[in-house]
């Protein structure tokens, strides 16, 4: 039988461990942090839930299958609370306190780019899950790989979409001035003008803005097709609830973050908003029903976290990984880990040389309160409504 041990250390950050009572030599130790709390709760905070109902149901099965045997999981969570500093501490201590064998990263790059510096000090494992600025990658680091495509691609099939209809002509950017929004705009800019469209503008803004009534003011004078806001759910969020209040009406907002909280806030507001989506259940992919399932056990909604499947995806890497492992000496979970080819419910997870990795996420709508796979074709869930229904037709 399982025990679970809490464990209450500085800062009043939690660790939550399964399977305690197992000696080392006879557990797979992972660790990862959970923006439980702070400026990335809103987007990740019941995560650590998630990944706790994955271990409890693997060690219901004996473990984690590791070459030809399963052997039981002990999994070290903690709250980043949103903060480098903070997740550099939490990794530090999971490599020199709490041994793990592999960590998961944390979300966001900005923090994952703090937090992957212990992995390498340390040589463990480390698996990046949402983290794709290109910063990150260009250190030369040998113990980091990412689930994700680099951020500069993230929305090609939303730019793919645009082409393909023919439709916009213009587009105007707004840009949260952080790491990820800041690669995603890189990369959304040059896909915008191979699409064919004109940049009429380009706004970037800190983090923390809170009055964006001088952006809308000249956006309302540009009158784009398309307003493309690249920005975390706050940043989003505020700056949405007063472009609707003051009128901005492009043909189409595409807010790259537009997950349940956003959606929440806005209320009809939302509709018709498009963004980035990596899955839905419509789409299928081998394991879906088991993510169904650890979805009901943690409670987690799916229309409010849209990121998760990227986390679901990771763990079935995570599995592939171990089970190919001759052992969990680190270079050998290294090795597996750079040569694994992981078929998951988001497709082919691989690695470049880099690390960075194959997923990358599809457009989507919200369309009657739900969102909605847009292209391409093959795996889409409705047809893109352009423009929105409540805008105006040039």
């Amino acid at each position: 039988m399982n025990s679970v041990a809490i464990r209450v250390i500085p800062v009043a950050l939690a660790a939550w461990a399964l399977g305690g009572w197992i000696c080392d030599a006879h557990e797979v130790r992972i660790g990862a942090t959970i923006s439980q709390t702070g400026h990335f709760a809103t987007e990740v905070g019941p995560f650590g839930d998630f990944l706790k109902a994955w271990a409890q149901e693997l060690n219901s099965q004996g473990g984690m299958p590791l070459d030809r045997v399963r052997v039981p999981v002990r999994l070290f969570l903690y709250d980043d609370r949103s903060e480098e500093a903070v997740a550099r501490r939490m990794y530090e201590r999971m490599a020199t306190v709490d041994k793990v064998h592999l960590m998961l990263g944390p979300y966001s790059s900005p923090l994952t780019f703090a937090a992957s510096t212990a992995s390498e000090i340390h040589g463990i494992p480390f698996l990046a899950i949402c983290a794709n600025s290109p910063k990150i990658y260009q250190r030369g680091y040998k113990w980091i790989a990412c689930l994700v495509d680099e951020a500069p691609r993230y929305t090609h099939r939303y730019w793919e979409m645009i082409k393909e209809e023919s439709l916009a002509k213009s587009v105007s950017f707004l840009v949260e001035d952080t790491l990820h929004p800041k690669g995603v705009f890189e990369g959304a800019r040059m896909l915008a003008q191979e699409a064919g469209l004109q940049i009429l503008s380009v706004h970037t803004a800190p983090r923390d803005t809170r009055d964006f009534g001088a952006v809308i003011l000249k956006l309302r004078a540009e009158d784009p097709d398309i307003l493309f806001v690249s920005a975390n759910i706050p940043f989003a969020t505020l700056f949405m609830l007063q472009a609707r209040e003051q009128g901005l009406k492009p043909r189409e907002f595409h807010v790259t973050h537009h997950g349940g909280p956003f959606r929440k806030a806005l209320g009809r507001a939302a509709e018709g908003v498009t963004g980035q989506s990596y899955w839905t259940p419509t789409m299928g992919g081998p394991g879906k029903e088991r993510f169904l399932r650890l979805l009901d056990l943690s409670r987690i909604s799916l229309e409010d976290y849209p990121w998760l499947p990227a986390y679901m995806m990771a763990i079935q890497v995570v599995e592939d990984v171990l089970s190919r492992s001759l052992s969990l000496e680190p270079s050998e979970i290294m090795k597996a880990l750079k040569s694994s080819q992981t078929q998951t419910i988001g497709g082919r997870v691989w690695f470049q040389e880099n690390g960075v990795g194959s997923i990358n996420t599809y457009p989507s709508q919200i369309q009657e309160g739900s969102y909605q796979i847009l292209w391409p074709k093959a795996v889409a869930t409705a047809p893109h409504r352009y423009p929105a229904a409540d805008q105006p037709r040039k």
